[in-house]
């Protein structure tokens, strides 16, 4: 046989059979495989009448499996409808019209055709449908969609999905890797309706480049005043100059006990020139002694302007007056 001969074959047969699901269809049971498709049959149904729906499911469905026989077909529709899987259950009766017909297929056999194409046309508008919208996706994003875990092609998810009437659960996934991201829904379905649900994603956040940190400003200490080491030595020169003067002053005074008898000092006594030294050193010790003071609080003036942040003017100014002096600050 020939390339051309081999692909012509493969070809017949894929038109003929159409699918692995219709060879399977196209198998004719053996004896073995009739006979306990109708003890799993009547079981079935045995376990359907006592209210064990997911018994009889898995009986009914074993003997259709084996035997394939409109009658088998119909009623594990039947059953498949009772537990709400009406999907599955137009499945199954759109399956039985595929099948071919027997040469000795009996009236049973055609009486449950007839009832299989017609459940499957009352079912047909019993069937729900959710249409899944997926917005906030960026420019070139895909999502993905799936509907109680089965995954919706691509190029169908904007399309309406038919789906069992009650709850189901969706997820919508976009991106890759670590920028994945996900999105999940519920929604309930009655029979015969149709749903539009709308699973938005958030903006996703934007992410500034860091920035330089800026280097902490440098403190510097703050400037002294030139107040304070005026002050300060101007505190020290009264300080120094009414003490010595204020000694002068008490010996010049010592002196006076024998030169003015009684205390009186007049013009012809030896003592009226140490009485009027004596008086002039006891005036400028005093007068440095407030200098001193003046002196020590322009100091302190300066050091409380050298600590305040807010740079504000200051001034300062000396007075003397007759027998005073003072002191004029601003800041």
């Amino acid at each position: 046989m020939t390339s051309s001969e081999g692909a012509a074959l493969v070809l017949a047969l894929a038109v003929t059979f159409g699918s692995p699901m219709a060879l399977a269809q196209s198998h004719t049971p053996t004896a073995q495989e009739l006979e306990t498709a109708r003890s799993l049959y009547k079981e079935g149904k045995a376990l359907r009448a006592q209210g064990d729906l997911r018994g009889a499911l898995e009986k009914l469905r074993a003997a259709h499996a084996l035997g394939n026989t409109p009658v088998t077909g119909t009623e594990l529709a039947r059953t498949l409808v009772t537990i709400g899987k009406l999907v599955e259950a137009r499945e199954v009766c759109l399956g039985i019209a595929r099948t071919s017909v027997a040469p000795d297929e009996t009236d049973k056999s055609s009486e449950a055709r007839v009832d299989a194409a017609k459940l499957a046309e009352d079912l047909k508008a019993r069937l729900a449908t959710i249409v899944v919208d997926v917005a906030g996706l960026s420019p070139g994003e895909v999502a993905h969609l799936t509907i109680d875990g089965v995954a919706v092609p691509d190029v169908a998810e904007s399309e309406g999905q038919k789906v069992n009437p009650g709850v189901h659960d969706l997820v919508a996934r976009a991106g890759e890797g670590a920028a994945a991201r996900e999105l999940r829904g519920v929604v309930e379905l009655k029979e015969g309706q149709t749903l539009r649900v709308t699973l938005a994603f958030p903006a996703p956040p934007v992410v500034e480049p860091p920035r330089a940190a800026l280097p902490a400003p440098e403190r510097t200490a703050p400037a002294r005043s030139r107040l304070v080491p005026i002050g300060l030595a101007t505190a020290v020169a009264g300080v120094a100059i009414g003490s010595v003067a204020g000694m002068v002053a008490w010996a010049k005074t010592s002196q006076l006990d024998g030169e003015c008898p009684a205390g009186n000092c007049d013009r012809h006594n030896n003592g009226a020139s140490d009485l009027h030294a004596a008086q002039g050193w006891a005036a400028a010790s005093t007068v440095s002694f407030v200098v001193a003071g003046v002196g020590a609080l322009t100091a302190a003036v300066g050091f409380v302007m050298s600590q305040d942040d807010r740079r504000t003017r200051a001034g300062v100014s000396l007075w003397f007056g007759t027998g005073a002096a003072g002191l004029n600050a601003r800041f």
